[in-house]
C-alpha cells in the first residue's frame, strides 16, 4: 500500500477497509467495469489503452484500441463486451480484448450496457432512441423514450431493461422494447445501480442524494449523504451500498442506509463498484489509480 493510500485510509471514519491490490493505468482513467461472475475488472484509459485485471488486480491482458473510449459495457461472465469511441462508435471486444466489429450509430450515443452473458448491447442514443443489438449487425430492437436515457442497465433475472433521463424519467422496457411502465423523475441522475433481481433500483441524484425505487419504479425512500452524489453501486443482492460524491468523499453503507465507512478520497471517481456478496469494491480515480478494498 503506497503512502497516500495509507494517509486518506487512515483518516477514515467507520471499519477500515484493507487494500487487497492497486493497478494504475498508463493515462487518466476513463472508464472502468467488473464482472460479477469471474471478479474481473475492465478498464480504459483516455490513451486507447483497454486492460483486463483478474480478482487479484494483475493485468491478464491489455491492448489499444480505437480512441477515446467514451464508455464500456462489460459482462457479469467476463466473456466480452462493447466499448462507445467517439460520438457515434460502437465496437465488440471478446474476453481477450480483441475486437472483433463495429457498428455506425445514427446519433450519438450518451452511454452504452451489456447483459450478463454478454450476447446482447444496449446503446442510448441522443435523440431519445435505445437501440438493442446481438452483435455488430443491425439492432434486434428499438424503443423511443420522451428524452433521452443517460444510464441503460439489463436486469440480470429477467429479460427487460431499465434506464434513467435528466429531469425526465424512470423506465423499464421488455427486451423486446415494449415499455413496462415510466415514472416521473425531478433531478438529475449520474449514475444508476440495479439489483440482480430489478427489485432494488438506486439512482445517484447529486443534491438529492441516492434515490431509491422498487422494482415497479415506485420510490421507496432515499440515502442522504454529505455532499453531491455522483456515483452509486450496489451488491447483487441487496445488502451493500458504494457511493461517490463530486467532492471526493466514499461512502460504504448496509442496505437500510446506515453508514460502514466513510473517507475522502485521493482524486475524483470515475466510478465504484460492488463485489456481489458484499465483500468489497473496486474504486477507479481519475489519475488512472484503481484500487480493490476490502472489509
Amino acid at each position: 500500500m503506497s503512502q497516500t493510500d495509507a494517509e486518506w485510509l487512515q483518516t477514515s471514519r467507520g471499519t477500515r477497509p484493507e487494500v487487497a491490490w492497486s493497478f494504475t493505468t498508463d493515462a487518466p482513467l476513463a472508464c472502468l467495469g467488473l464482472a460479477r461472475e469471474t471478479g474481473e475488472v475492465l478498464a480504459a484509459d483516455e490513451s486507447g489503452g483497454l486492460y483486463r485485471l483478474d480478482r487479484r488486480g494483475h493485468a491478464t491482458n491489455l491492448t489499444r484500441g480505437p480512441t477515446p473510449i467514451r464508455g464500456l459495457g462489460w459482462s457479469d461472465a467476463g466473456n466480452g463486451g462493447v466499448a462507445l469511441v467517439g460520438p457515434r462508435k460502437l465496437f465488440w471486444f471478446t474476453r481477450e480484448l480483441k475486437f472483433e466489429g463495429s457498428v455506425d450509430l445514427p446519433e450519438d450515443a450518451l452511454c452504452v450496457a451489456v447483459d450478463a452473458h454478454g450476447d446482447y448491447a444496449a446503446a442510448s442514443l441522443a435523440d431519445g432512441t435505445t437501440l438493442i443489438f446481438d452483435g455488430p449487425r443491425k439492432p434486434l430492437h428499438r424503443f423511443e423514450t420522451p428524452r433521452p436515457l443517460v444510464r441503460v442497465e439489463f436486469v440480470v433475472s429477467t429479460p427487460a431493461i431499465l434506464g434513467v433521463a435528466d429531469y425526465g424519467l424512470l423506465c423499464r422496457h421488455e427486451f423486446n422494447g415494449e415499455a413496462e411502465w415510466q415514472e416521473k423523475l425531478w433531478a438529475n441522475v449520474g449514475d444508476l445501480a440495479v439489483s440482480g433481481s430489478g427489485r432494488v433500483i438506486l439512482a445517484a441524484c447529486f443534491m438529492h442524494g441516492i434515490q431509491r425505487f422498487d422494482e415497479a419504479g415506485q420510490s421507496v425512500g432515499s440515502y442522504q449523504l454529505e455532499g453531491t452524489v455522483c456515483r452509486v453501486s450496489q451488491t447483487y443482492v441487496p445488502l451493500r451500498i458504494a457511493a461517490a460524491t463530486l467532492e471526493r468523499h466514499l461512502y460504504w453503507l448496509d442496505s437500510d442506509g446506515k453508514l460502514l465507512w466513510a473517507a475522502h478520497g485521493p482524486d475524483d471517481v470515475v466510478r465504484v463498484a460492488c463485489a456481489p456478496l458484499g465483500e468489497g469494491i473496486v474504486c477507479g480515480f481519475q489519475s488512472g489509480r484503481i484500487l480493490g478494498l476490502t472489509w
